[in-house]
């Protein structure tokens, strides 16, 4: 991909000419091959990667067309993009979480479970469920944002010596979601 530099009458020339394209990217004009198309359908793995994008690519547009939305998503001072580029990373880029803290959680109601969890934008909620060793839900709700993290407090006590899994679940606006697991003895 190269740079184009124009003169003052074609400054800011976007589109299509003769195999050419012609993008305008952070206040500079961008010249690409224009892209080949193909008639074969694909593999598997590219129509499921096709289909994803299809879905971040829509939820960039219904950022891009909500003003309340636009304004979470709009570019920092000095950051390069915009509210479309931003909302499309995002809903490519599912909420990452770095850890699910159980060393408070001993079985008894109120004993607190948290989960610190991040995403390039924003996580929006996290749940948690807690499973007994043959998987069946022994509890489950949501947890509330504190300090930065996500603090979960047990509703039903768990038997001295059970082993229990607890499983967070984070979720960002567009929609993803990464859940972790861990075994924990109570």
């Amino acid at each position: 991909m190269a740079k184009a530099i124009l003169s003052a009458a074609l400054a800011g020339l976007r589109g299509r000419l003769d195999g050419m394209v012609f993008r305008l990217r952070a206040g500079q004009t961008v010249v690409a091959p224009r892209p080949q198309r193909t008639s074969r359908a694909g593999t598997p793995a590219q129509l499921a990667v096709r289909a994803r994008f299809s879905r971040a690519a829509a939820f960039g547009r219904s950022v891009a067309a909500d003003p309340a939305l636009r304004a979470l998503y709009a570019p920092g001072p000095g950051a390069e993009g915009n509210s479309y580029l931003a909302a499309l990373t995002d809903a490519l880029r599912a909420p990452v979480i770095d850890a699910v803290e159980t060393a408070a959680f001993r079985g008894a109601i109120g004993d607190p479970i948290v989960i610190r969890a991040h995403d390039d934008h924003a996580v929006t909620a996290v749940s948690v469920a807690v499973k007994d060793a043959a998987g069946m839900t022994l509890e489950q709700g949501p947890a509330s944002a504190a300090d930065g993290a996500w603090r979960y407090e047990a509703t039903r006590s768990v038997s001295a010596g059970s082993t229990v899994t607890v499983e967070a679940t984070a979720m960002d606006r567009p929609g993803n979601a990464t859940t972790l697991a861990q075994t924990v003895t109570v």
